[in-house]
């Protein structure tokens, strides 16, 4: 191989690196989108043909230029015989002479033109290929203002008008400014609640969301990051940890009593069958049971958020792929992801969260969250005929102190309790559709990276039911089948209350989601 050769090969070489490593989506460096690298192999083909017909040119200038002298040699030497005949021989040869230099002028302003276009595509593909493109002029930034906001756009955007969206605003505690972690940056409050907001609802990636609210969509991450750690790190006790001291004892009757009324106000359809499918008798059963030994007072089930597979690029170049993966894989849903754990109370509001591997089975969850223990501890003493008020759950959990199953080997009073209860537990699942529904964020699992970002991807995922209460206690919520209206935003994180922060997690070689003995 030719030294020369060999140049153009790390020229090549060099350039496809510098592709791979540089997103083409960032318009301020010298990388090509797919559309500008099929644009300058365009113009290099172009400046090619040009050469290539310039050079086609060439051979037909030469004669006509021949052809020309031989003319005027040709006329000098007729001339000089002065006769009527070579008179008319000559006046024939000078316009012979005369359209031959028009056709000459004219290809030689063909050649021109032909080489100025291909000097011209030459340096339009010289420029995409060696030179760093002017930095691209981002829009002005706007929309970040509340006030700058439309009703139309405030509830498309975010589902709900101005006023509310301002009172949200204001009882999440947002600072004046916010600084960046990573670097000194500063970015207005009011600006990362609305872009905040808006990613997680939508899923829009930033390079969109910078068409709408203007700027440079790369500071768009550290502004949604610091609103992330602000709810997570102010309003973490009303999610998760002790967020069951906010309703339970106090509103323990309550809720006890809208699920007590659900159940009662419903029937139970039995059908008999013959032996050829014939309806043979057909009952209604209206069944009432004995409130005073009705212990269930909210619902717990457990709700999968699938992300993209842990560790693809470290796996391939160290070599541990099941190690880093199997943590969150589930044989089940066949995917990555994270495991949430939800409490719902009847009164409207999400009562506890929490979020761990997708692999773990709810029994596995529910043990690691110490929830039965926490419960046990928050319960003391009211007994409800000889035990503990309980969380109504599906067959798959243990039955625990404050924690009720299905009944299995039911009597006839537990088998139609088995039947009315699968109908008011449905729910839960109602919510976690709301939640799927409200942020499209997690709608993308490949946005979701938990290898390099696992700690910001588990405080979105807790802070996102946060937000679903806030709009519950806004809009209200399923709590509409119990004949409940849910809890004010004013009551819910009124703002003249002492919060307190998140647990202090000593994170060692092992990631355990939370001091032992502690439900968070």
């Amino acid at each position: 191989m030719s030294g020369r050769q060999r140049d153009e090969d790390e020229v090549t070489q060099g350039e496809r690196d510098s592709r791979r490593r540089t997103s083409w989506q960032h318009r301020d460096t010298s990388s090509l989108s797919p559309m500008e690298m099929l644009e300058r192999d365009s113009y290099l083909q172009l400046a090619e043909d040009m050469v290539q017909r310039s050079l086609q040119l060439v051979p037909v200038i030469s004669s006509l230029y021949m052809i020309l002298l031989r003319c005027y040699e040709a006329i000098q030497y007729w001339q000089s015989f002065g006769t009527t005949a070579m008179a008319d021989a000559v006046s024939r040869a000078r316009e012979k002479m005369k359209q031959c230099k028009e056709l000459l002028d004219y290809t030689v302003l063909l050649l021109r033109w032909i080489n100025s276009y291909g000097k011209i595509a030459f340096l339009c593909a010289e420029d995409m290929t060696y030179f760093a493109r002017r930095p691209h002029r981002f829009r002005e930034e706007q929309h970040r203002t509340i006030d700058s906001l439309s009703s139309h756009d405030c509830y498309s955007w975010f589902g709900v008008q101005p006023d509310q969206l301002r009172k949200m605003y204001t009882h999440w505690r947002i600072p004046q400014q916010f600084t960046a972690r990573t670097s000194r940056h500063r970015f207005e409050g009011e600006a990362c609640f609305i872009i905040f907001l808006y990613h997680m609802i939508k899923g829009s990636p930033f390079t969109e969301m910078s068409i709408i609210f203007g700027g440079d969509p790369r500071k768009m991450s550290p502004m949604f990051e610091a609103m992330v750690n602000h709810l997570y790190e102010t309003f973490y006790n009303k999610i998760s940890g002790t967020s069951l001291d906010q309703w339970i004892p106090e509103h323990l009757d309550l809720c006890r009593e809208l699920i007590y009324d659900a159940l009662s106000r419903g029937a139970v359809e039995e059908t008999q069958y013959g032996p050829h499918g014939e309806v043979v008798d057909r009952e209604w059963i209206l069944h009432h049971f004995a409130y005073d030994e009705f212990r269930i007072w909210g619902f717990m089930d457990d709700f999968g958020v699938p992300t993209a597979t842990p560790g693809g690029s470290a796996s391939r170049r160290e070599g541990f792929t099941h190690d880093i993966q199997r943590p969150y894989y589930s044989g089940y849903f066949k995917d990555h992801g994270l495991k949430v754990q939800v409490v719902y109370l009847p009164i409207g509001i999400i009562g506890s969260v929490f979020v761990t591997e997708l692999r773990q089975n709810d029994n596995g969850v529910q043990n690691m969250s110490g929830l039965n223990d926490y419960l046990l501890s928050l319960l003391h003493g009211r007994l409800i005929g000889g035990l503990l008020p309980a969380l109504y759950v599906d067959g798959i959990f243990a039955t625990l102190a404050t924690i009720l199953p299905r009944y299995r080997s039911p009597t006839p009073e537990q088998r139609i309790l088995n039947i009315r209860m699968a109908s008011l537990r449905q729910i839960i699942e109602h919510v976690f559709g709301d939640h799927r529904t409200r942020f499209r964020i997690f709608w993308i699992p490949k946005y979701l990276h938990i290898f390099n970002q696992g700690v910001k991807i588990r405080r979105m995922a807790l802070v996102s039911f946060f937000i679903l209460n806030c709009y519950n206690c806004i809009n209200g919520g399923r709590c509409e089948k119990f004949h409940q209206v849910p809890p004010t935003l004013e009551s819910y994180i009124p703002l003249d209350e002492v919060l307190h922060p998140p647990p202090a997690v000593n994170l060692g070689d092992v990631w355990d989601y939370g001091q032992q003995h502690m439900y968070n």
